[in-house]
C-alpha cells in the first residue's frame, strides 16, 4: 500500500508534467501578432529641405532628412511609400527637373513610389529619364500607351516580402490628366478608370500570393464641399480586398485616417510639402497573415524632435546650396502679406497682383490667373526669387489672346464656377455665390465699361489655360493666340522689381451678388 503522502506527491508531479507538455501548444496558439509599419509621404513638390515652421518661425520643420530620422527610429519591419508629385514646386526640384529629388529619395530608401500628374510637367522623356535614376520601383497601373498596353517604363505593382508577409502594392494615377497637363506632355497616353483598374489589380495580386494589399494613389480624397469626383473613398467602397490606400493629389491632411464602412479599407494622406509624414501600423496574424487591425498617425517633422539623418542631409544641403546662390536674391519688399484666397469663393490679393502683373506686361484689356496655379503666399517683408518661385513654380508662359466679348464672358463664367475662384485683372464681375459648379456670372465690366459681346478684347493668360488646362475650352474659340515668349515667373519678377514696394491691390473685382 502506497502512503497517502506519496500518492499526493505523485499526483502533483503528473499534473506538472501535463502542464509542461501542453504549454508550448498554448504559446503557439496565442502567438503575438506580427507588426509591420508603413511610412508614407505624398505631394512633396520639391520640399526636400527643412524650413521655418509657418506657425513658429524660429523652429524648423519638414524635409527628407527628418523623415529618414523618423524611419530609422523604428527597428522593426517596415515599408516606405510615396504617392506622387515629387519635384515640381521648389528651385531644388524644378531646376533639375526632378533629378535632385530622385537622389534624395534614393538616399532615404523608399520601397516604392507612385507617379503624380506633375511628374509629366517636363514631358514624357524627362519622366522616363527620371525613373531611370530612381532605385525603387515606380508604380502606375492605369497608364496605357498608344498600343493599348501599359507603358513599359512604370510597374503596375510589386509583391514584397516583409517579415514573411507578402505585401502587394499597386499604383493609380488620376484620370483627370487632360485638365491637369499640357496635351503634348501626355500625348498618346490614356488613363484607365481607377475603380476598373483596381479590381483587376487586386485579383492579379491575390493570384501572386499577396497577403496584404496596398493601393498607392495619386487620385485624391473626396470632399463634400468640393466638386464631385471618383476618389479614394469611391475606390475603397467599390473595390473589395484593399487593406490600405496611401493617397495623394488633393493635399489633404488626414489627422484621423478614414475607414471605409463596407470593406474596412484604411485611407491615409499626409497633406503636402513634407511638413508631415504618416505611419500606418498593421497587426497581422502570424499564421494566416490576415490583417487583424490597422491604424495611422501623423508626425510633424521637426528636426529638434527627430533629428536629421546625416547622409540624407548632406545630399539635401548640396542641392539647396546649388539652387540658393541665385534664388536668395531679394527683388522687392512686401509692405503687407499677399495671400491666396481664404475660401473657395473669395478674391485673392495675391492672385489679383499676379493678374495685374501679367496685364501690365502684355498691355492687355484683361488677365486671368487660375487659383490652382498659385502655390504659396508672400509674407510681409523681403521678397526673394525663391519666394516668387514658390508662388509660381510651373514653367508657364504668357499668351495674348484676342477674343470677342461673348467669348470673354464665357471665360469669366468659367472663372467664377471653378472649384476656387480664378483671379482676374482689368475686369470687375458680380457672381451668384454657391458651391463650385453652381456659381454663375451676373454681370461684368472691362476697363470700367459693361462687357460688350460684339467687341474684341485682348486677354493675357497662361499657356496652360489656353491649351485647355483647368477645364478651359473657351480660349480655343479665340480669333488669335499669340505666345509672348515671357515666362509667368519673369513677369512677376519684373513687376516686383519695378514696384519695389509690393502690396495687394484693393479688393472688389470679384463680388458675390449683393456683396
Amino acid at each position: 500500500m502506497i502512503p497517502s503522502g506519496s500518492r499526493r506527491m505523485a499526483a502533483r508531479a503528473l499534473l506538472a508534467f501535463l502542464l509542461l507538455a501542453v504549454a508550448p501548444a498554448a504559446r503557439a496558439d496565442d502567438a503575438a501578432p506580427l507588426m509591420v509599419r508603413v511610412y508614407h509621404t505624398n505631394d512633396v513638390h520639391g520640399w526636400i529641405m527643412a524650413r521655418p515652421d509657418p506657425l513658429d518661425h524660429d523652429r524648423p520643420i519638414g524635409g527628407e532628412a527628418a523623415f529618414k530620422a523618423l524611419i530609422d527610429r523604428d527597428p522593426g519591419p517596415k515599408l516606405v511609400l510615396d504617392a506622387g508629385d515629387w519635384w515640381q514646386g521648389t528651385p531644388e526640384g524644378s531646376l533639375t527637373k526632378g533629378a535632385a529629388v530622385a537622389e534624395v529619395f534614393n538616399a532615404v530608401g523608399y520601397d516604392a513610389v507612385e507617379i503624380g500628374n506633375h511628374e509629366f510637367d517636363a514631358g514624357q522623356d524627362n519622366l522616363k529619364a527620371l525613373i531611370g535614376k530612381l532605385k525603387m520601383p515606380v508604380l502606375a497601373a492605369n497608364v496605357y500607351g498608344p498600343d493599348g498596353k501599359r507603358v513599359p517604363w512604370t510597374k503596375p505593382w510589386i509583391v514584397k516580402d516583409v517579415d514573411g508577409v507578402k505585401f502587394g502594392i499597386f499604383g493609380l494615377l488620376t484620370t483627370h490628366m487632360g485638365e491637369l497637363e499640357f496635351p503634348k506632355n501626355i500625348a498618346g497616353l490614356t488613363f484607365r478608370r481607377e475603380v476598373d483598374e483596381a479590381r483587376d489589380d487586386v485579383k492579379a495580386l491575390r493570384r501572386q500570393g499577396a497577403d496584404v494589399i496596398i493601393a498607392v494613389t495619386h487620385v485624391g480624397f473626396e470632399d463634400a464641399d468640393k466638386p464631385k469626383f471618383e476618389g479614394d473613398q469611391t475606390l475603397a467602397r467599390e473595390v473589395a480586398g484593399i487593406d490600405l490606400i496611401v493617397g495623394g493629389h488633393t493635399h489633404t491632411t488626414l489627422k484621423r485616417a478614414y475607414r471605409d464602412p463596407a470593406h474596412g479599407t484604411l485611407i491615409v494622406q499626409a497633406g503636402s510639402y513634407l511638413f508631415r509624414a504618416g505611419r500606418v501600423t498593421f497587426k497581422i496574424d502570424p499564421k494566416t497573415h490576415r490583417v487583424l487591425s490597422s491604424s495611422d498617425e501623423l508626425f510633424e517633422l521637426h528636426p529638434d524632435r527627430f533629428g536629421e539623418d546625416p547622409a540624407v542631409k548632406a545630399v539635401v544641403d548640396r542641392q539647396t546650396e546649388n539652387a540658393g546662390r541665385i534664388f536668395e536674391t531679394v527683388v522687392a519688399t512686401a509692405t503687407a502679406a499677399l495671400v491666396r484666397a481664404s475660401g473657395p469663393d473669395q478674391e485673392s490679393g495675391l492672385g489679383s497682383w499676379m493678374a495685374d502683373c501679367y496685364r501690365s506686361r502684355a498691355g492687355a484689356d484683361a488677365a486671368v490667373q487660375n487659383a490652382g496655379g498659385i502655390r504659396s503666399d508672400i509674407p510681409a517683408g523681403p521678397v526673394t526669387l525663391r519666394r516668387l518661385f514658390s508662388v509660381m513654380p510651373f514653367d508657364n508662359d504668357l499668351v495674348l489672346v484676342r477674343m470677342t466679348g461673348a467669348q470673354l464672358r464665357s471665360v469669366l463664367e468659367h472663372a467664377v464656377a471653378a472649384p476656387r475662384l480664378d483671379q482676374i485683372s482689368g475686369a470687375v464681375v458680380a457672381f451668384r455665390p454657391g458651391p463650385a459648379g453652381t456659381r454663375g456670372l451676373v454681370s461684368a465690366t472691362v476697363g470700367g465699361a459693361p462687357l460688350d459681346d460684339a467687341k474684341t478684347y485682348s486677354v493675357v493668360t497662361l499657356d496652360f489655360l489656353v491649351s485647355g488646362g483647368g477645364g478651359y475650352r473657351e480660349f480655343a474659340q479665340a480669333s488669335s493666340r499669340r505666345p509672348l515668349g515671357v515666362p509667368a515667373r519673369d513677369a512677376l519678377r519684373s513687376c516686383a522689381e519695378t514696384q519695389k514696394l509690393v502690396a495687394p491691390p484693393a479688393p472688389g473685382r470679384l463680388k458675390a451678388q449683393g456683396g
